[in-house]
């Protein structure tokens, strides 16, 4: 199954091509070989059939989305009767005839350019070319030793192995290729991650020093610090973050954009316009900073849109910097306008700059092309166009020259026939748990994964508790607090399990039940009551996958909460070490620090600690290899909670941290509130 999907993958691009070829070229031919040039058998009935499989790939956008699932099985099935049954047993049927023989030999050259794994299409070869064998000769081998033209069988075993031989190289070439891209991109986000950690714990150290804003001015005179430099100061903490959560998006962005060579929608969400295009404005790095004062809004018909705000906001960020570059007067000035219409939506940028010709306006979201502009490679503009058609949008310009510049950018309302299908889309690559014993809950949550697309699993709680926790790495879980988890300590085993999860977790619970213990838990979870996912389970699926729904917090923040708690952090980055540090004594711990792994090895040999706070890319010995040590060689230590801190988000990390003895991991650059909340469920 894993050849097929592959094959299938790298064959999509090309299945529109395959598939109309292939339901209009059976028939077609069926005129060439019965009527222009006749030969001694024709099958219209077998043609036809085989029209009518190509044609399910030729048409395989307009099958429900709950079928596509099972196109790259249909490809599979299909492409060995079209290719090598229906040609070797044309072959047979014609005596081995010159055209059929030359025409069997085109059918080897496609079915290799189609599917490049040997072992797959030598099983397809090998199945297709019996079943055409004995339809022809039957089980006589006398039939077949004597029927057989045996001397081309020895061509065409030259072409299969060769062809596929030099197919599958040209293949690994560009995996290699693809490969070292990720490896080069994974290298850049490490080392990018390490900055924006070092700048996250700075101002979460800034936040803890600083006063809180006064209520009401009667306060002012106790600050050390006036309340002008206050209100900044907090607005650049804001500001910072906002920074660091988009570059960290658009590290992610980066990464899943080499694999899938496209735009991801994998961070697609539901976002307001004007929220979106307020926090652009704020955050646009001006040329002068008076130029702020001449950017003019109407946002006051909002909308909604399903897309990544990183990228909205990255496309606003080039408009406006094309338009202050291109500015001509004093009286310079943009407008901004939201604009809502019955078919679609769009935000409108117009400015009063040096404006374009109808030439220059044509080319502009062409790759590579730039205008005016010394320093540019000519590629903000096309990459925007790219942005707004990923989500179903567009991108129009009009202008005049020396009289001004208008972009619209046109998205899709919400709720249109284009957002449900790059819904769909993204479903496909969604994965559901249930934990519990509800047969009927179970039957709900797998009729709307059957009509939508995504992967649902089932298992008791019994099954869950039996499951190690790296096994929970799911997109969404629900949890039913049924008669099982009544059980204030199997609830708690459980949510131990589920801690190490980055899964969205939801507790589906039963208004009229009257519960034992406290819903509190150590991390967020959404409440859904049971008799609304009954009725509205896909809704519910659409918002916890595409929206915000409000989560419940588990953990407060105290002060001093772990006085006499001894904290151990292991980090070869100094700045990050030192952060972590000064914030972790704000919330009571007493704190040693290591430079590395081997420090960490060295200090619990004679510390009692209570947690470890450990990075796993360190010099000397890294956090894997320390935390193998630690399981392994100190008896004492066995049970010492550590936390894993990598700037490596993909599951083949979370398997080795999980594997190394590591408890719970964090993803860099995490925020104080997200360390304090891991620390809290471990001790």
């Amino acid at each position: 199954m894993e050849s097929v999907r592959k094959v299938y993958q790298y064959a999509e691009p090309n299945l529109t091509v395959i598939g109309w070829m292939g339901f209009l070229g059976f028939p077609a031919y069926y005129y060439v070989w019965e009527y222009l040039f006749p030969q001694p058998y024709e099958s219209l009935p077998l043609r036809i059939f085989c029209s009518l499989l190509f044609a399910v790939l030729a048409f395989r956008h307009r099958i429900p989305v709950y079928l596509q699932r099972y196109l790259p099985m249909y490809f599979a099935i299909c492409i060995p009767i079209c290719l090598p049954f229906f040609f070797s047993y044309m072959m047979f049927k014609n005596d081995w005839s010159e055209i059929w023989v030359m025409s069997f030999m085109a059918s080897i050259i496609i079915h290799v350019l189609v599917v490049f794994r040997t072992g797959l299409l030598l099983w397809q070869t090998s199945i297709a070319f019996i079943a055409s064998t004995f339809l022809v000769y039957g089980g006589s081998w006398s039939a077949i030793q004597h029927g057989i033209a045996w001397p081309y069988m020895a061509i065409f075993a030259f072409t299969y192995v060769f062809g596929n031989l030099f197919y599958l190289r040209s293949q690994s070439e560009h995996e290699s290729r693809v490969s070292l891209a990720k490896s080069f991109g994974a290298g850049i986000a490490h080392e990018m991650r390490n900055p924006l950690s070092a700048l996250k714990a700075s101002l979460d150290v800034l936040e803890v020093l600083l006063p809180p804003q006064p209520s009401d001015s009667s306060n002012h005179k106790k600050l050390e610090i006036d309340a002008d430099s206050l209100a900044l100061a907090h607005d650049v903490i804001v500001q910072a973050n906002e920074a660091i959560r988009s570059g960290t998006e658009t590290i992610d962005l980066l990464l899943t954009s080499i694999d899938q060579n496209r735009i991801t929608n994998a961070t697609y969400r539901k976002h307001s316009m004007r929220a979106v295009t307020e926090q652009a404005i704020a955050s646009f790095p001006y040329p002068h900073p008076t130029d702020r004062d001449a950017v003019h809004v109407n946002l006051q018909q909002d909308f909604y849109f399903l897309g990544s705000d990183t990228l909205v906001k990255y496309t606003l960020y080039n408009l406006l910097k094309n338009a202050f570059y291109h500015a001509r007067c004093d009286q310079f000035s943009i407008t901004i306008e939201l604009q809502r219409y019955n078919g679609f939506n769009q935000l409108v940028l117009t400015d009063n700059g040096v404006g374009m010709s109808a030439q220059v306006s044509k080319q502009i979201f062409d790759d590579f092309y730039t205008q005016g502009k010394a320093s540019g490679y000519g590629i903000g503009l096309p990459f925007c166009l790219r942005v707004m058609r990923a989500m179903g949008g567009n991108i129009r310009c009009r202008s005049e020259l020396n009289q001004f510049t208008e972009f619209a950018l046109a998205f899709p309302i919400y709720n249109s026939v284009v957002v449900q299908r790059i819904k769909q889309d993204m479903l496909k690559n969604k994965s559901t748990l249930y934990i519990g014993s509800s047969t009927l809950l179970t039957s709900v949550l797998a009729d709307s994964a059957f009509y939508l697309g995504f992967k649902a699993k089932n298992i008791t709680v019994v099954k869950a508790l039996e499951k190690e926790e790296f096994e929970f790495e799911y997109d969404v879980i629900f949890v039913d607090l049924d008669k099982e988890l009544l059980d204030q300590r199997v609830l708690a085993e459980l949510e131990a399990k589920l801690s190490f999860t980055q899964a969205r977790i939801v507790y589906l619970y039963d208004k009229q039940s009257i519960y034992s213990y406290s819903l509190d838990s150590n991390f967020e979870f959404y409440p859904i009551e049971k008799s609304r996912f009954r009725i509205q389970c896909s809704v519910i699926i659409d918002e916890l996958c595409f929206d915000s729904p409000q989560m419940t917090k588990q953990f407060e923040l105290k002060r001093n909460h772990y006085q006499g708690k001894t904290l151990l952090i292991a980090d070869d980055n100094h700045s990050i070490r030192a952060y972590t540090v000064v914030l972790m004594k704000k919330h009571g711990f007493s704190v040693i620090e290591a430079h590395n792994g081997q420090d960490a090895l060295d200090i619990l040999q004679h510390t009692k600690v209570d947690l470890v706070v450990m990075d796993i890319e360190m010099p000397v010995m890294d956090g894997l290899t320390a935390a193998k040590q630690i399981r392994s060689l100190y008896s004492a230590t066995d049970s010492l909670p550590i936390i894993g801190y990598t700037g490596d988000s993909s599951d083949e990390m979370a398997y080795k941290i999980y594997e190394s003895g590591i408890n719970d991991y964090l993803v860099k650059p995490a925020d104080t509130e997200a360390l304090i909340l891991k620390v809290g469920q471990w001790l």
